[in-house]
């Protein structure tokens, strides 16, 4: 019987985490649009406190999800975007540097790609012009601040 509630215990506190999870192209939902996520170069993620974990096909789309009261800021533990420099990888959304620019579209047509480093977000400026953002200016333009 103690081994049952062990495992019991081991599968419940196992199913919560608190680390990011990689998004499966091609297979993962967003939790926002509902579409497929499909384009490695775009993905967001929300980790909770709770260590549940939601995926969307774009930044832009884990910001509107916000945005309607689905979830609140204070149940947020880390929000994560992809570096699109990097595809695939996951990096703090806050710490973030963005792209808006026409010539470099995301799936859900806010035109907005994320970077882990400034240097690489001027780099991809260069070749697709844009304006350079900030997390907060992301905020801003979906009028959550």
């Amino acid at each position: 019987m103690l081994s049952i509630a062990l495992l019991a215990v081991l599968f419940i506190t196992g199913s919560c985490t608190t680390n990011p999870e990689p998004i499966n192209f091609g297979t993962d939902q967003c939790e926002h649009c509902r579409m497929t996520i499909v384009d490695n170069k775009f993905g967001a993620e929300i980790i909770t406190n709770k260590g549940k974990i939601f995926k969307f096909d774009a930044a832009e789309c884990m910001v509107r999800y916000v945005k309607t009261g689905r979830i609140n800021d204070a149940d947020v533990k880390e929000y994560l975007v992809i570096d699109a420099s990097k595809p695939t990888q996951l990096t703090d959304a806050k710490k973030a540097t963005y792209l808006i620019s026409e010539n470099f579209p995301s799936p859900m047509g806010a035109n907005l790609s994320a970077y882990a480093n400034r240097s690489d977000a001027d780099a991809f400026q260069k070749n697709h012009q844009g304006e350079i953002k900030s997390w907060d200016d992301i905020l801003v333009k979906f009028k959550m601040k």
